[in-house]
């Protein structure tokens, strides 16, 4: 018969349940101030829009009968439908929709009285990483290149960064 040997601390070596969440700094740094503008854009996004509250109904847009399930089996389309059934909105808690609203209004706020072009940087470079999009793409909406609106964006965070420890503004 052959020995098994287990090694106890095995999940110990795996496991960590704060891997999950990134490592918060001790103070503010422009990469930070970025990651949680963009975390707020992304969070805005999921909000539901409430110029469609009342036109939206609890019963399903269209009713499928059997043959025309497998009408759209035959075509490979039955997955794709079932999959538009099937989604669900999650919308943010209330404690993410204040850390947004917080966070997109730090570059009107430190920036945009005296250095209207590094607010806008911001912004649009933020908007697009929560669009999970990247510079090129602002590069290509906005106009100019893509490293010009990147600068933009890095010397905006970086001011942002030293504006919010002068004003003790928690790291979250």
């Amino acid at each position: 018969m052959a020995t098994l040997l287990l090694k106890r601390d095995l999940a110990g070596d795996f496991f960590d349940p704060l891997a999950a969440f990134p490592d918060i700094p001790s103070v503010w740094s422009g990469p930070h101030v970025a990651m949680r503008i963009v975390e707020g854009f992304a969070t805005l996004r999921l909000m539901p829009h409430g110029d469609r509250v009342g036109t939206r109904s609890a019963w399903p847009s269209y009713t499928y009968e059997f043959a025309d399930l497998i009408a759209q089996q035959e075509q490979g389309e039955l997955e794709r439908t079932m999959a538009i059934q099937n989604r669900i909105r999650i919308t943010p808690s209330a404690r993410d929709v204040e850390r947004a609203l917080n966070s997109t209004y730090w570059p009107t706020k430190y920036l945009y009285a005296e250095q209207p072009e590094l607010c806008e940087g911001v912004n649009a470079v933020a908007q697009a990483h929560g669009l999970e999009r990247d510079a090129g793409w602002v590069a290509r909406k906005r106009g100019g290149y893509a490293d010009a609106w990147r600068e933009r964006h890095d010397r905006g965070c970086e001011i942002i960064a030293a504006a919010l420890i002068k004003d003790r503004v928690p790291v979250f």
